[in-house]
């Protein structure tokens, strides 16, 4: 049995007694494999939780209408346990969450693997500058260096960044802009890239066009965020 059927498997309760011996065992010798399960726990309880504050909202509000005569009346109380027993089980369906709950809970920002930043480095350089602002997550005065970089020496990374960036301010659009703008270049952040654009599609809710991405990486193993691409393919 494949990794992923397993591990599918076990969020739905469903392993027999060989398969949670294989699973266990996987889990003790396999850290790709252990790796996986606990960020797929992660996206679960993240999920549960959003779903759980925005019910308990709902819940609060419809609470407040319902007047202290109808609260004693039996009938209001039945539909009041039909509605808690729908949203638990409205609750339990991951397949529900939003284009931006997904974001959120697959998101995390890009690290600057292209320009290490040495505390001693001569901070009188532009480049340097820009990925000391990027790391103390300035990103407004980092986009600006980033774009002004690029156009003087076409290094073509910093479209790549420059596209975080505006994910990080909010500005949706352009970082999808820089970021196909990056497709033109095949440096050593493009399977990168490819991981980030389909997140900004997905903020930017439009699902066809992250999920076309998406396809895109899990065409082979090797691709950045390979596994996660494959899993929040499933969820879209």
């Amino acid at each position: 049995m494949d990794s992923e059927r397993l591990i599918a498997k076990y969020f739905l309760n469903q392993l027999s007694a060989e398969e949670k011996v294989m699973f266990d065992n996987l889990i003790q010798t396999n850290s790709e494999f252990k790796e996986q399960v606990e960020f797929e726990e992660k996206v679960k309880k993240s999920i549960f939780q959003q779903e759980h504050t925005h019910l308990k909202q709902q819940l609060q509000h419809v609470e407040k209408t319902i007047s202290s005569k109808h609260k004693r009346n039996t009938w209001y109380l039945v539909a009041a346990s039909i509605v808690i027993l729908l949203s638990v089980s409205i609750l339990r369906n991951f397949n529900s969450a939003t284009p931006k709950k997904l974001f959120d809970t697959y998101y995390t920002v890009a690290s600057n693997t292209s320009h290490p930043i040495v505390r001693d480095t001569n901070v009188s350089d532009t480049l340097t500058k820009a990925f000391i602002a990027y790391e103390s997550k300035q990103y407004a005065q980092a986009q600006a260096l980033f774009s002004t970089l690029y156009h003087t020496t076409n290094n073509s990374e910093l479209l790549f960044y420059e596209g975080i960036c505006y994910l990080e301010m909010g500005n949706t659009t352009l970082a999808i802009e820089a970021f196909i703008k990056h497709k033109n270049f095949n440096d050593k952040l493009a399977s990168k890239r490819n991981w980030y654009l389909s997140l900004a599609y997905l903020k930017n809710n439009n699902v066809s066009k992250a999920k076309n991405i998406l396809k895109e990486i899990t065409t082979s193993s090797t691709n950045y965020n390979y596994t996660k691409a494959k899993d929040l393919l499933s969820k879209l």
